[in-house]
């Protein structure tokens, strides 16, 4: 049973990178904070204010896989994280959640045990792993969680368009398999990637880029998104992406190239703003 009232924290996410669909997501300075207490009816409130119907049913997902037939909570979210910009709120939520019920419960938090928990409610593993772990992670078979290196010249900058898109509109658009030559090629890029952010190589991260695996399929439902990632690549980002499902695109730049390259993407939003997160580090945390 839960007897007492307590608090978690987990970071946003920007998953996928390019060509690591459901496998690579890295963890950013942004934080989704839930308190939980017991009440007599379950209330979920956001900001203040009741939750919309989609957060109160993750809340209420994730308390019940925490704790099968849980009692009824009062749920208090604070989030810094912009909504269904594809920079992983839900999964943030969801860490969050089954964080505060687990210290609630008298428990540490130990995010290896509660990666398949989360992984159930959010649907796939890489936004989870990256809110649970912190900093940068591949998901692979077995549920294992890598920590690939990420070098420290490397920035992140984050373009948040005022459109939103749905994850489950964004899924629906990468259904179909893909060719043999796909993936081979999405393989290449994984390679290439995975190196350039070992190593801040422009030419492997150039490699990187051009993903057909969900960018490629995704591109009809926001061409905002590809014209910020053409900007973006213009003024000097060693890599562009879709953030997540989209529409937001992260670019990692180095020192040198973040100015021109921030001022770029201010430049070919049609409103929305460029956030500059450091990478979060922390993961999952007890408040």
């Amino acid at each position: 049973m839960t007897t007492a009232s307590a608090s978690a924290s987990a970071p946003a996410s920007s998953a996928n990178l390019g060509p690591g669909y459901d496998v690579l997501a890295l963890a950013l300075d942004l934080r989704c904070r839930v308190t939980i207490g017991p009440a007599d009816e379950w209330s979920v409130r956001s900001g203040g204010a009741p939750a919309d119907a989609e957060g109160e049913r993750m809340v209420r997902r994730a308390a019940e896989a925490a704790r099968p037939n849980c009692r009824p909570l009062a749920v208090e979210v604070e989030s810094e994280i912009p909504l269904a910009r594809g920079l992983g709120s839900s999964a943030a939520l969801i860490a969050a959640t089954l964080g505060a019920m687990r210290v609630a419960a008298g428990g540490r938090i130990h995010p290896e045990r509660l990666l398949l928990k989360a992984t159930a409610v959010e649907g796939h593993p890489d936004n989870v792993a990256a809110a649970l772990f912190g900093g940068l992670v591949a998901v692979v078979p077995g549920w294992e969680v890598l920590r690939p290196p990420l070098h420290p010249s490397l920035r992140v900058l984050v373009a948040v368009p005022e459109a939103t898109l749905s994850t489950a509109e964004a899924r629906r658009a990468t259904a179909d398999p893909v060719a043999t030559d796909v993936a081979a090629r999405t393989s290449a890029r994984l390679a290439a990637l995975l190196e350039g952010l070992r190593t801040a190589d422009p030419a492997a991260l150039r490699v990187a880029g051009g993903d057909e695996v969900h960018e490629a399929r995704r591109a009809h439902l926001s061409p905002a998104t590809g014209r910020l990632m053409d900007a973006a690549r213009g003024a000097g980002a060693l890599h562009a992406c879709w953030s997540g499902a989209g529409p937001s695109v992260l670019a990692f730049v180095t020192e040198d190239s973040a100015d021109g390259v921030a001022a770029a993407l201010r430049d070919a939003l049609d409103g929305g703003y460029v956030l500059s997160p450091d990478v979060d580090r922390r993961g999952l945390v007890a408040e």
